[in-house]
């Protein structure tokens, strides 16, 4: 099955629909919907040249040109991850569908720092391979489940009193708990499973039960070790009771990032 999740302290998803181009990247800038798809740096607003703009379930690749624009010339028939890199800066994911074929994206990337971890670019399919038609994304998914547990280890990152510690995920789809279903992100009728977990050092920091990106959950920083264990884990059918039914989910994009605490909403 396949879930959607809104995190323990923020949850961002962007949603592509028929209002003009946005700029995405934490913060939403309303730009001139007439221009092409651009990458930019976030803070400069300037436009990036040879961005890698790639959708891996689509094998499709491209690179923006000198004003920092790019065309996607490929058929989107459902919900696909688009990934943008470039050196220096964050890798950025987005979900996006054919709507982003009639109206022209405007990403802005954020360079990295160097206390920022990235823990995985690829894009991660936990679940046990048995999943309806109705799930959510059901169609995206192209990889085979490799068991229903994503596990990374990260060193101590350096961070400072006024500073959080996030474990971000850039995208997840496919999650098919309560709260996705009520959100209409499946089409399944009658059951669900319970949410996916985050945990670090064996403690578990969140529950994920809707789809989105830009996910960011804090880590208790008295659990924050000098060497560390991330694990997500997918969650379970809770109407199988013969076995037992993985929900099937992918995810992509998992780092690890410091933050100035009033970044956060509701601080």
């Amino acid at each position: 099955m396949k879930k959607i999740f809104i995190p323990f302290f923020i949850y961002v998803c962007f949603f592509l629909n028929n209002s003009p181009a946005e700029v995405i990247s934490g913060k939403i800038d309303k730009y001139d919907s007439r221009y092409q798809n651009k990458i930019i740096d976030y803070s400069t607003q300037k436009p990036l040249e040879h961005a890698k703009i790639s959708i891996p379930d689509l094998n499709y690749t491209t690179y923006t040109d000198k004003d920092g624009a790019f065309k996607l010339n490929v058929d989107i028939n459902d919900k696909t991850v688009l990934f943008v890199e470039k050196d220096g800066y964050k890798v950025f994911s987005l979900t996006i569908d054919n709507n982003v074929l009639n109206n022209p994206l405007k990403l802005g990337i954020e360079k990295s720092s160097p206390f920022d971890l990235q823990l995985s670019t690829d894009v991660i399919h936990l679940g046990d391979n048995l999943f309806s038609s109705n799930s959510a994304n059901s169609g995206d998914f192209k990889l085979y489940a490799n068991g229903h547990t994503f596990t990374k280890t990260f060193s101590k990152p350096a961070f400072s009193q006024n500073q959080d510690v996030i474990v971000k995920i850039g995208t997840i789809i496919g999650l098919d708990t309560k709260k996705a279903r009520e959100a209409k992100q499946n089409n399944i009728a009658r059951v669900y499973s319970s949410p996916a977990e985050v945990f670090i050092n064996g403690r578990r920091i969140a529950s994920l039960e809707l789809n989105g990106d830009n996910v960011e959950v804090i880590i208790p920083k008295n659990i924050i070790k000098q060497q560390n264990e991330l694990r997500i884990e997918t969650g379970k059918n809770l109407f199988q009771t013969q076995y037992t039914d993985y929900d099937d989910i992918e995810l992509a994009n998992i780092r690890i990032e410091t933050k100035e605490k009033h970044h956060f909403a509701g601080r």
